[in-house]
């Protein structure tokens, strides 16, 4: 809900508002982000009071305005020249290398939905927006803040315009989606960074004077830092406390500013990163930053995230996938790298359907000269020496057995080693005169220019065409050799910008053309998780680490900003691929299960017992998928150093519990305890029947098979379960085994069902 009064606004969400005025100068300054106040508080003057400091050195407005310091009042979207020197959300060059703006309030109107459409698409069903104009002081360059508001998730989706009316070009050199100026500075910044193979981990450090700066130069979002943002306060934790979450809607460079002034103000800003962009508009010609979006919670981080989640969901996604269950897949990569033919891969297949596996996914190898990574890329033409009957046949085979078919692509990527590349050398970006640097042995193809795009549109298509269900779309490699020749480009800095909307444009046409396609996003592993990229595949590779201990640490953080049904896990080998670690099937199993569940290893080479252990999994799976894959996800409270997560729906919560050390002889019990449980409530706890191998014991499997295991299955009263917790059953300690004795070792897991009885 969006009110305005005698030049206040209040954006007022379920349970916060954003309020802001215009001030006697025209400027808009930002009153509030935080918990619900309604429009009719009486009040609302005094959250900031009169404007009545004086300062020794500070630069005020003008000599009718003594005391009005812009660089100590809580703006809106900030430019440089006028007394602000904090971070500006929007610096523009103009004349001579002039950069200073004065930009004030011209207009506004509220209206429902949104009446803007810009790639990737956000629905607005059942939202308003407020629209703010603003204009230069004395320039005709303005600047429209929109903001979104959707009352039931509790977020604010921003962005903002800039136009050009002067009869000379501008140049864009920094331009934010989000500015949010907060009174105090008493925050954590929480931030989730990484590298290839240990993405999104999440990182929290207190504010101080300064600037705090994260960011992507790769071209992508990247691995190295993600473009979401937590402020949380000090005593916040996953349960109690205010929090903040800021996230581009985007794929490509981005750059994330957190500021603590010499007042103690706090200022956040997330843009396209400025490294490297330059956009120049000419007369009545306009720029729009991506989307972002803004959330507030008062219940701690846990709640924040459940916001964030809930949003991508219903407004975010677009696919018809949209709120429906994901296929189990199998994916051949780890089973054969590129040694396979089609023998080879049906023979992976059946034993796949046998254990219910749902959908075979091919992928990198299968087309022109691709035998290794060092060729082929660009040439998206099957290799019939290994699939004889073509895609169209293998995907017919596979579809025989009852299964969906998928397909491996990296459409964005050439080898100088193809027909593609030979062809058209001059689509790949590289500066002339320069030798380009490789990635992985391949080059970057020019998505800025339209005839790349059209021609990947062309080759996509015929390779969709064949009948495929999903779609894996790679990108293994970062950006480099910035460059482009095409000739929509004014100045070589709209590279980057243009490049991600040529991408944009592309999978836009691609997922109309082919509707019934399940996508699901990969670069090189978790390099483009984003918002973004969730618009137009409601799934995402999380990353090439498939190592359970790892992927605690991945999921975690990925869970933070994204929801379950957009991370996609397998199950893979031991010892893994990634980190070497021993770890056992029905524990690796254990962590993959929440979100989007799939195998990656060589089912031919396992025994009949460990694939029988594999559709004991998939049965529970399937089972519980709804849950897992849709469900509301909480951190429960840690125990004797034991992570518990929990996916909750409306009839049923699921538990994982997971430690990476077992520790002999601590003497107590673990236990479990869900803080929100209805204390009125009756509760069934079951835990999981997993299978126990007998080299998981080695010399000890004739004493424990000896014992009658019992099930553990209790009724327990809510008070219980969310004031004291229940104690689980006792970890083995080095002396025997009793029926009771629980089997957990390193990189162990158990889950649990929990159903509400009455």
């Amino acid at each position: 809900m969006i009110t305005e009064r005698n030049g206040w606004f209040f954006l007022s969400t379920a349970h916060s508002s954003y309020i802001m005025r215009i001030s006697s100068l025209g400027h808009m300054e930002h009153i509030h982000y935080g918990g619900y106040i309604p429009a009719s508080a009486e009040g609302t003057f005094w959250i900031q009071g009169p404007d009545d400091l004086r300062l020794g050195d500070g630069t005020y407005y003008d000599e009718d305005h003594q005391h009005s310091f812009l660089g100590r009042m809580l703006c809106e979207y900030s430019t440089p020249g006028k007394g602000d020197t904090r971070e500006s959300a929007l610096i523009v060059e103009y004349g001579n290398g002039l950069i200073t703006l004065d930009l004030l309030h011209q207009s506004h109107r509220i209206y429902p939905g949104k009446d803007y459409d810009i790639l990737p698409r956000v629905s607005a069903s059942d939202a308003e927006t407020l629209e703010i104009v603003l204009r230069d002081a004395v320039l005709p360059v303005f600047a429209t803040l929109r903001y979104t508001v959707y009352k039931e998730e509790d977020i604010i989706l921003r962005s903002a315009e800039i136009r050009n009316e002067c009869d000379e070009d501008i140049m864009l050199r920094t331009v934010s989606s989000v500015m949010l100026d907060l009174p105090d500075s008493e925050w954590d910044l929480i931030s989730f960074d990484g590298a290839w193979a240990r993405e999104r981990y999440e990182n929290r450090r207190a504010l101080c004077p300064g600037v705090i700066s994260v960011d992507s130069k790769l071209g992508f979002t990247s691995s190295e830092h993600n473009s979401l943002l937590f402020l949380a306060r000090p005593d916040a934790d996953d349960s109690h406390g205010e929090a903040i979450a800021v996230n581009q809607i985007y794929s490509g460079n981005h750059l994330e500013r957190v500021e603590v002034s010499p007042f103690g103000f706090c200022r956040v800003l997330s843009s396209i990163n400025p490294f490297g962009f330059g956009w120049k508009l000419g007369n009545g010609e306009s720029f729009r930053s991506p989307e972002a979006i803004l959330s507030y919670s008062s219940s701690g981080l846990d709640s924040l995230s459940y916001n964030l989640h809930r949003f991508a969901v219903k407004y975010i996604e677009n696919s018809i996938y949209k709120d429906k269950i994901r296929p189990i897949a199998i994916n051949n990569w780890e089973a054969t790298y590129f040694d396979f033919n089609e023998k080879k891969l049906m023979d992976l297949a059946v034993k796949a359907e046998s254990a219910g596996i749902e959908l075979f996914v091919l992928d990198d190898g299968w087309y022109g000269r691709r035998s290794d990574d060092t060729r082929g890329l660009g040439d998206w033409v099957v290799n019939r020496k290994k699939l004889p009957g073509g895609l169209d046949g293998f995907v017919r085979g596979i579809h025989d057995l009852g299964m969906k078919a998928g397909i491996w692509v990296e459409p964005e990527m050439v080898s100088m080693d193809s027909a593609l590349y030979e062809t058209h050398p001059d689509w790949m970006v590289a500066i002339p005169g320069r030798k380009p640097s490789p990635g992985r042995h391949q080059y970057l193809l020019d998505l800025s220019r339209p005839e790349v795009v059209d021609y990947l549109f062309s080759a996509m298509s015929e390779v969709f065409s064949s009948g495929v269900d999903y779609v894996k779309w790679d990108a293994n490699r970062n950006m480099s050799d910035y460059f482009t020749s095409s000739s929509a480009v004014k100045w070589q800095g709209e590279f980057f910008h243009r490049y991600i909307l040529g991408l944009y444009s592309l999978l836009d046409r691609l997922t109309k053309a082919f509707p019934s396609i399940l996508f699901e996003f990969c670069a090189s592993g978790g390099n483009r998780f984003d918002l973004g990229a969730l618009s137009f595949s409601p799934q995402g590779w999380t990353s090439d680490n498939t190592d359970a201990m790892s992927r605690i640490r991945i999921q975690h953080g990925t869970f933070r900003g994204y929801p379950l049904s957009s991370v996609s896990n397998h199950v893979t080998a031991s010892p893994n691929h990634q980190s070497l670690r021993i770890t056992g099937l029905e524990d690796r199993f254990g962590v993959a299960c929440f979100g989007i569940l799939g195998y990656e290893l060589d089912l031919g080479k396992l025994s009949e017992e460990e694939l029988g252990v594999i559709k004991e999994q998939i049965a529970f799976y399937k089972e519980h998928r709804k849950t897992l894959q849709y469900g509301a996800f909480r951190h429960l409270p840690s125990s004797d150093g034991a992570v518990f997560w929990m996916a909750e729906s409306d009839d049923e919560m699921i538990v994982l519990e997971y430690q990476d050390r077992n520790m002999v002889n601590t003497g107590r019990h673990r236990r479990l305890r869900i803080p929100h449980a209805d204390p009125a409530s009756l509760y069934s706890v079951q835990r999981r029947e997993k299978h126990v191998f007998k080299e998981d014991l080695g010399d000890l499997w004739e004493s424990y098979s000896a014992v009658s295991h019992e099930p553990y299955s209790i009724t327990v009263s809510g008070h219980v379960l969310c004031s004291a917790g229940v104690a689980l059953p006792p970890l083995f300690m080095g002396r025997g085994f009793e029926p009771s004795t629980r089997i957990l070792n390193d990189n162990g897991s158990d889950l649990y069902v929990i159903r509400k009885v009455r």
